[in-house]
């Protein structure tokens, strides 16, 4: 496929010479997504899981298939796996302060490596603090990777919650 077939996906980038690269914060949808949406608030608007009357339940049958959906992408065992939120920040905020603050307890711990963003690094600062667990860094090599050596000695039976970035905008080739 060409970056052209590529870049027509997206309305925001045809016919603009531009390369966006700020996915972290703010991604561009393709155009599928983007009349999908449309599609919803035009014809199911209404809040999944809320509510007996007919709209509201079409809301909710959209609401699971995706989640079907996505199940089956990412080889999830079950739908129930699959959970809605804003962005990651929000995720990762809720898992700290639901799941962490009342799980982790004093001598548990929490890995997160050096390449994070503040919103996988501030949630969990203050929960290991509240709760007395600890927080553990994994370092990266002069190749900006994991070795797996660190992640052998940094990851052990006190640990709890691994969090770790996949892409890392802290990193990059000079």
């Amino acid at each position: 496929m060409k970056i052209e077939e590529i870049r027509s996906d997206f309305p925001l980038l045809e016919n603009k010479n531009i390369t966006y690269l700020d996915s972290g914060a703010t991604t561009q949808k393709p155009r599928f997504v983007i009349e999908k949406i449309e599609e919803f608030y035009k014809k199911q608007n209404a809040n999944p899981h809320r509510g007996a009357y007919s709209l509201s339940m079409e809301a909710t049958e959209e609401y699971e298939n995706a989640r079907a959906k996505i199940a089956n992408f990412i080889h999830a065992k079950h739908p129930e796996e699959i959970i809605f939120s804003k962005n990651a920040t929000e995720s990762l905020n809720v898992i700290a302060y639901s799941y962490g603050l009342e799980n982790l307890k004093k001598d548990d711990e929490v890995v997160i490596s050096i390449m994070e963003h503040h919103s996988n690094l501030v949630p969990w600062q203050k929960v290991t603090k509240q709760t007395g667990s600890k927080l553990n860094y994994m370092y990266i090599g002069k190749d900006f990777e994991l070795s797996e050596e660190e992640i052998k000695t940094k990851i052990t039976k006190q640990t709890k919650i691994v969090g770790i970035t996949h892409v890392s905008n802290v990193t990059r080739y000079h």
